[in-house]
C-alpha cells in the first residue's frame, strides 16, 4: 500500500519515510501543497498523512481541494501536526480528513491510525461492492421474472374467462396450459439458481467433500442429459480412460454432479442438431484433473466470454431451439468450483464452438497431503 507524506518540515518526512518503510509500505513525499495535488492527479496513494502550517496552499486547503477532486475524494487523510486546538481539528474533519495527530509524532501511534483507516477502507470498498451487487441481482430477478411472468398470466387469464363459456377447444386449453407451464418452470429455474447462488454467497450450502470416482459421476450426468441430446440428435460423449482409479478426484459429489449439468446441458442447448457435445478428462499437472466440455455450437464473442463467469454482467440468450435459461449457470458453477480450490475457463469463437473447463483435486494429492477444502476460497 501507498502512504504519501505531506509536510514542509524535512526532518518529519524523513522520520515517517524510514519509518512507514520498514513497516512494508510505499511511501512518496511532498514538501507543499501544490506538490501534492500535482502528484495525487497522476498516480492516487491510498492513505495521506497531511501538515497544517505550510507555506503555498496550507493542510486545510489542500484537504478541501482534494475532496473536491475525482482523484483525492475517497483517500484517507490524517492530519499530523502541532496545532492542538479543538477548533482546528473540528474543522479538520469537518473538511473531510479521518483522524488527527498532535505533534510531536510517535511513529508506532501513526502507523496503528493508518492500519485502523485502511482496514475500515478496504471494508467499505467490500460493502459498496457488495451493496452494487445487490442492487444488479435485484436488476436481474425483476428482468428475468418479468419475461416468463406475463405470458403465464395472460394464458392462465384466457383459460379463467374463456373456458367455462365453451370458446376454447381441447386442443387450445392443452396448448395454453403447455405455455403456462413452460413458463411456470423457467420463473422456478430462476428462483431456484438465485436462491442456490445466495447460498452459496453466504456458506449456506453444504460441501461435503470425499474421494470420487469421475467417470461414474460424469456417466450418471451424461445419462440424465442424454435423452436431451436424443430429441436435439447431437452426438453426446465421454472421452477418459477408464483405467484403475486414474480419476479418483476429491469433491464433493452434489456439487460436482451440478457444475457437470449446467456446463453439458450449455452446451446442447447452444448447439444445432447434428452437432457433438464431448466431455474429455486430463491431468492438469500433478495435482489437479481437469475436465472439458466441448461443443460444435454457435460459439462467444471475445466480448461476452468475460462477461459470463460474472453476476454483475447478466448475459442470456436462447439456444439453438429456442431454449431459454436463467444467465446464472457460469457464475454458479463459478462459485462451486472455487468450493474445491478449483478454476473454471473458456475458450471460444463464434461458430465455431464453446470449450469450458475446470479443474478439480486430484484424491492422491489431497489424501497424501492434507490441505483444508472445507472452506470457501
Amino acid at each position: 500500500r501507498t502512504i504519501l507524506v505531506i509536510d514542509d518540515t524535512p526532518a518529519t518526512l524523513r522520520v515517517m519515510f524510514d519509518y512507514l518503510e520498514t513497516q512494508g509500505f510505499r511511501v512518496r513525499i511532498a514538501s507543499t501543497g501544490s506538490h501534492a495535488l500535482r502528484s495525487i492527479e497522476q498516480e492516487p496513494p491510498d492513505m495521506i498523512l497531511l501538515d497544517i502550517m505550510m507555506p503555498d496552499l496550507d493542510g486545510f486547503e489542500t484537504c478541501r481541494q482534494l475532496k473536491c477532486s475525482e482523484a483525492g475524494k475517497n483517500i484517507p487523510i490524517i492530519f499530523m501536526t502541532a496545532r492542538s486546538e479543538t477548533n482546528d481539528k473540528l474543522k479538520a474533519f469537518s473538511i473531510g480528513a479521518v483522524d488527527y495527530v498532535v505533534k510531536p509524532i510517535e511513529p508506532p501511534e501513526v502507523l496503528a491510525r493508518i492500519v485502523t483507516h485502511l482496514k475500515i477502507q478496504d471494508l467499505t470498498r467490500q460493502l459498496l461492492k457488495s451493496n452494487a451487487l445487490k442492487d444488479q441481482i435485484l436488476s436481474i430477478i425483476a428482468h428475468d421474472l418479468k419475461g416468463p411472468l406475463m405470458p403465464l398470466l395472460g394464458h392462465l387469464e384466457a383459460l379463467a374467462k374463456y373456458t367455462t363459456a365453451d370458446r376454447l377447444s381441447p386442443q387450445d386449453i392443452s396448448e395454453m396450459a403447455l405455455y403456462a407451464y413452460s413458463s411456470a418452470q423457467r420463473i422456478h429455474s430462476l428462483l431456484e439458481n438465485l436462491l442456490q447462488w445466495a447460498r452459496i454467497q453466504r456458506c449456506g450450502i453444504e460441501y461435503n467433500p470425499a474421494p470420487l470416482d469421475l467417470g461414474e459421476v460424469s456417466r450418471k450426468v451424461l445419462d440424465l442429459l442424454s435423452t436431451i441430446a436424443q430429441e436435439k440428435e447431437i452426438s453426446l460423449s465421454l472421452q477418459m480412460d477408464s483405467s484403475g482409479d486414474r480419476w479418483i478426484v476429491y469433491a464433493d459429489e452434489q456439487l460436482l454432479s451440478t457444475v457437470l449439468r449446467n456446463l453439458i446441458a450449455n452446451a446442447l442447448k447452444f448447439t444445432s442438431p447434428g452437432g457433438r457435445v464431448t466431455v474429455e478428462v486430463a491431468y492438469h499437472g500433478s495435482k489437479f484433473i481437469e475436465v472439458s466440455v466441448a461443443d460444435t455450437g454457435v460459439g462467444i464473442s471475445a466480448a461476452d466470454q468475460t462477461k459470463l463467469l460474472e453476476i454483475g454482467a447478466h448475459r442470456t440468450t436462447r439456444g439453438t431451439n429456442g431454449e431459454v435459461g436463467t444467465g446464472l449457470g457460469l457464475t454458479i458453477c463459478r462459485e462451486m468450483v472455487r468450493r474445491w480450490q478449483g478454476e473454471i475457463w473458456l475458450e471460444s469463437e463464434l461458430g465455431q464452438g464453446t470449450i469450458v473447463r475446470f479443474t478439480i483435486p486430484a484424491a492422491s494429492n489431497v489424501i497424501s497431503t492434507p490441505v483444508s477444502l472445507n472452506q470457501p476460497k
